[in-house]
């Protein structure tokens, strides 16, 4: 009978780790496509003279459709700016990432780099090499990985 008893201790701790544990998908989708907006605000806060002055441009009209395991299908914006003839384009990836709140790529014609968001708002940029090397998007490290995507 003891073990009996034993398991359904085991069983009762198991269930209630799983009550406790339970992630509200709704409300972490909310909060992914908030960060997003705000990183896409302070991204046009950085930019904002070099647009007025006519040297890039920022068009945010086309559409990203995701669809993840426990959040669902959704829907979200990317960023593309224009320098010259170039296009930099900042694609929303996804809010289930390992280590990550989420991914975004930001892709250039002279390569991609990831932007990753280890803690909510806080923006990393990340590069695969033999380990994943990652580094604060600031103003001045964006700006100097868009001169390196063209």
């Amino acid at each position: 009978m003891e073990n009996i008893d034993s398991f359904e201790e085991f069983l009762r701790k198991k269930k209630d780790e799983e009550n406790s544990n339970r992630t509200d998908w709704p409300a972490r989708l909310d909060k992914w496509l908030e960060s997003i907006d705000v990183f896409y605000m302070q991204i046009r806060e950085w930019l904002t003279e070099f647009e007025q002055e006519g040297f890039l441009r920022i068009v945010m009209d086309k559409e990203v459709n995701l669809n993840e395991e426990f959040v669902g299908s959704y829907k979200t914006k990317r960023m593309d700016i224009y320098i010259g003839n170039d296009l930099i384009s900042i694609i929303p990836k996804g809010t289930l990432i390992i280590g990550s709140y989420g991914r975004l790529d930001m892709r250039g014609t002279k390569g991609e780099i990831l932007i990753i968001q280890p803690e909510w708002n806080d923006w990393k940029f990340a590069k695969r090499t033999p380990r994943l090397e990652t580094w604060d998007v600031k103003a001045e490290s964006f700006k100097k990985i868009l001169q390196d995507l063209v």
